[in-house]
């Protein structure tokens, strides 16, 4: 029982419990990671707006299907099928969990915003109810369902581009990180020419992989650690090359250790001389990366990963190895009898040696290492990881992404949205007139090919909601009411004198009659008069002669006939001119009346004519002017299609929030689109001021967003951060050392590496290789395997080193050669973890792979070169330090 009591059995024993309890919490890392693969964006971005925004759209993924005829354009029987297609996956929407789907054939703005110039593609837009780890699922299914013949059909999205990526990183990754593991047992096993002892280490390495991802994923689902899947990848490769490390060097000093001593003394001393060695290397980048966890960059912030890797690395390796060597003594380094012999002369101490014969050469040449790379150096970063990595093995989704740049833009797969949110209803007159204009100025704005907001659901004006277009309806109509005004003036002219006309005729009539009753009675008084002519004869013939009285009498009854006849003509005629004198006051009272009153209708409106000529005249050039380009919503907006689709599509369901889509010429995390993205935010800002909108929150969000955002964090947050972690660092090897000089000049070299290793990385990858700005990652992840690699290799040079106080030449140059034996295994060890990542396709390993090995040739110079000079000059300074102290004034001098 006491025998298990001993360390070696209780450090088994705990590391054997920790494990078991890290794979019974582990979650699944697929799922896990997937979770995790949501490109770097501000936190204050979409979701908490989207779930504000309705329309059933919470917690929910946009999927873009893509249809492409690649001979032409799409033929009417395509598009049937496509309509039908897109018919049988809505009916199935509840099995591919379809939120929402919107169509070409749908919404009456969907058939402009879907269907390409060219005829040729159509989109239709998904959301789907599917979490990130579900999301490449689902799209696979959806794929599989809207096949057609002889059509390309993709599905496609920045976020699945962008998971996808992840995934096929993280594979690449695992890959590499088994070969270096074989690598390295291999290499282990040659060193020590055991089979035991990369066992031991294979099993250290497990120890550590699972405990490290088990604490890291367990503490981010518990406290919501920021995290990201390259921080996991990145602190499990450090798990891995630190564990190698740390089982060599363990392995080596109780190698070679005296024989005579017992396994238990000489394994405890090792233990605790490895954690005083490698404290000065574990203690600074534990406080640093421990200090990052605050800063608002979540590359850095994840960087607490990194802490929990070197921690339970620190924690796990050397008491396993403490244990095993322990329990199996020099049993360890079976088969191997002898061994492995050590060169008298090396590389490294050659160099140290060449720096301390010419301090200024070996300055120089440390001088031309650093400084081309330094020139080549910039900041361009694209954080996006949209770019397809081999052109001629697309995913579908990439297929898809080229399908949607190539035939609608090359924005279009990644457009910016501006969300306005304001307390009042954004439906509302004043609202959608300031909205109106501020899509007009952003459209206005260089590098922006189309603005989608409610005014402009199509990228375009709606012609009906203009002032000028409905002024020009207005002078339509009054140019037709001027003409039928005109003609009703013409009428009551044309009427009035046919009146007038009808009244002289009628009374023309009545004199007509009085003449013939006048004429009538004229020739009845004619015959009355030849009849008394006639009774005249008579009489006076009768007088000579007897007078003929049947005669007389017939002519007197005549008379009397004649003259009754006259008596009534003549009563006619005072009739009919007692009727023509009426008649003729009527009609001259009438005819003034009418005449009176037609002078004052018409008067009026040749007046009225006149002015609705000058309101024509005034309306046409108020359309031309700038109020004519005003938005107005009439109150018969409700039947318009196109504008109650756009409410659905651009406004939220509670009327209080809208959104802007900008579509650009330029590639989303392109340096143009982010100077395009300022000019827009500026516009957005200036263009609100002094309207009803003066103060809606705006919020950006999209791909260029986040990559502006990044930016914006890599320039100020993080340039702060890492130079507070500089300074710590500085503080800590300082207290280790017990040199500020030293210290200062270790933390400059390592700046200098590092910036160096980024400039040519660029160079190689960027330029010459054409695989376009790389991540903000590779420089961060390097810095992290560089940071190690430099502490180790300058503590093991410089550590309890008193060459400041007395100089010895042939012991500065053996310890230069010794330590050159350290530094050897060490980079070869770490180079088999780089190297195959370096023969991945993955951009990001690849530039991390290529910094880290830049980086690690370039210190492994550096040292040995500079550092002896250096060492040397502190003790004997140069002739022209000491020129300069006898030209100095002395203070003692009054």
């Amino acid at each position: 029982m006491r025998k298990l009591l001993k360390p070696k059995w209780l450090f088994l024993f705990f590391w054997g419990i920790v494990v078991f309890a890290s794979i019974l919490i582990l979650p699944n890392i697929t799922t896990f990671v997937n979770e995790q693969t949501a490109m770097p964006q501000d936190a204050t971005t979409s979701p908490k707006y989207q779930q504000q925004w309705g329309h059933g759209l919470i917690n929910s993924q946009s999927l873009t299907l893509v249809f492409n005829n690649s001979n032409g354009k799409l033929s009417k029987q395509q598009r049937q099928q496509i309509s039908t297609t897109l018919a049988k996956l809505n009916r199935r929407a509840d099995d591919y969990s379809i939120n929402q789907l919107r169509t070409p054939t749908g919404m009456t703005n969907d058939r402009h915003l879907l269907r390409s110039n060219d005829g040729s593609t159509e989109l239709a837009l998904v959301a789907v109810q599917a979490s990130r780890a579900d999301l490449s699922v689902i799209a696979n299914q959806l794929n599989n369902a809207i096949a057609i013949a002889d059509l390309n059909t993709s599905v496609t999205s920045t976020d699945l581009i962008y998971q996808q990526h992840v995934q096929q990183q993280r594979r690449n990754l695992l890959i590499s990180m088994l070969v270096g593991s074989l690598l390295s047992l291999i290499i282990l096993g040659l060193i020590f020419r055991s089979l035991l002892v990369p066992l031991l280490n294979l099993l250290c390495q497990a120890v550590t992989l699972i405990t490290t991802i088990s604490f890291i994923t367990n503490a981010r689902l518990a406290w919501h650690w920021p995290l990201t899947a390259n921080a996991l990848s990145l602190a499990s490769l450090i798990s891995l090359i630190l564990t190698s490390l740390l089982t060599w060097h363990f392995m080596y000093a109780y190698w070679q250790s005296s024989a005579t001593t017992a396994p238990t003394t000489v394994s405890l001393k090792i233990l605790t001389l490895q954690y005083q060695q490698w404290a000065l290397v574990f203690i600074p980048l534990i406080l640093i990366t421990i200090t990052l966890h605050w800063t608002a960059f979540i590359s850095l912030a994840a960087a607490w990963a990194i802490t929990v890797a070197l921690g339970i690395t620190l924690l796990a390796v050397p008491p396993l190895n403490y244990a095993f060597t322990a329990w199996l003594g020099d049993n360890l380094f079976w088969p191997g009898t002898t061994a492995w012999p050590t060169r008298p002369r090396n590389l490294w101490g050659q160099l140290s040696k060449f720096g301390y014969w010419q301090p200024a050469l070996g300055s120089l040449a440390v001088a031309l290492l650093l400084l081309p790379g330094l020139i080549l150096a910039n900041g361009q970063f694209a954080d996006d990881n949209l770019r397809p990595w081999r052109q001629n093995q697309l995913s579908n989704a990439e297929v898809g992404q080229q399908l949607v740049q190539a035939h609608f833009g090359t924005g279009a797969t990644a457009p910016i949205t501006i969300t306005l949110r304001a307390p009042q209803n954004l439906t509302q007159q004043q609202s959608l007139q300031t909205i109106d204009h501020l899509t007009t100025k952003l459209r206005a704005v260089p590098n922006v090919a189309q603005v989608i907001s409610v005014t402009q659901p199509t990228g375009q004006p709606l012609s009906t909601f203009y002032v000028n277009q409905q002024l020009a309806t207005i002078n339509i109509d009054l140019a037709g009411k001027l003409t039928s005004m005109a003609k009703l003036k013409s009428q009551l002219t044309t009427d009035q004198q046919s009146l007038e006309q009808a009244a002289t005729s009628r009374h023309t009539k009545s004199v007509d009659q009085l003449s013939d009753r006048i004429n009538d009675l004229a020739e009845l008084n004619d015959q009355v008069q030849r009849q008394l002519q006639a009774i005249d004869t008579t009489l006076t013939t009768s007088a000579e002669a007897e007078p003929d009285l049947t005669k007389v009498n017939q002519q007197v009854t005549k008379l009397d006939h004649l003259t009754d006849r006259m008596t009534t003509a003549l009563n006619h005629v005072v009739t009919a001119q007692t009727t023509v004198a009426t008649e003729a006051g009527h009609v001259d009272q009438r005819v003034h009346h009418v005449n009176q009153s037609l002078k004052q209708t018409v008067q009026p409106l040749t007046t009225l004519l006149a002015s609705l000529k000058n309101t024509k005249t005034y309306l046409h050039d108020l359309a031309a002017s700038q109020v004519g380009r005003s938005f107005y919503l009439p109150a018969n907006a409700a039947t318009n299609q196109a504008y109650q689709n756009s409410l659905f599509t651009n406004i939220s369901s509670d009327l209080s929030m809208t959104q802007l889509t900008v579509t650009l010429k330029s590639a989303p995390a392109s340096a143009a689109s982010r100077r395009t993205l300022q000019r827009l935010q500026a516009v957005t800002h200036d263009s609100l001021l002094a309207t009803p909108l003066a103060h809606a929150k705006i919020l950006t969000t999209g791909v260029t967003q986040q990559q502006h955002y990044q930016h914006t964090l890599i320039a100020t947050h993080a340039l702060r951060w890492l130079t507070l972690g500089l300074i710590i660092g500085i503080v800590v090897l300082w207290f280790g050392l017990r040199s500020l000089t030293f210290s200062l000049l270790m933390t400059a070299c390592l700046t200098g590496v590092t910036l160096t290793s980024w400039g040519w990385t660029q160079l190689i990858l960027t330029r010459w290789l054409q695989t376009g700005p790389l991540s903000s990652s590779v420089l961060l992840g390097s810095l992290v395997l560089l940071s190690l690699h430099w502490l180790m290799i300058t503590t093991a040079t410089g550590y309890r080193q008193s060459w400041l106080r007395h100089l010895e030449p042939a012991h500065l140059q053996q310890h230069f050669y010794t330590s050159g034996r350290f530094v050897c295994p060490v980079t070869m060890i770490e180079l088999t973890y780089l190297l195959p990542l370096l023969l991945t396709t993955a951009p990001i390993l690849k530039g991390l792979a290529l910094m880290s090995f830049i980086g690690i040739t370039i210190s492994n110079l550096i040292v040995p070169v500079g550092f002896s000079g250096w060492a040397r000059w502190a003790s004997e300074p140069p002739a022209i330090a000491t020129l300069w102290q006898h030209l100095r004034p002395s203070s003692t001098k009054r």
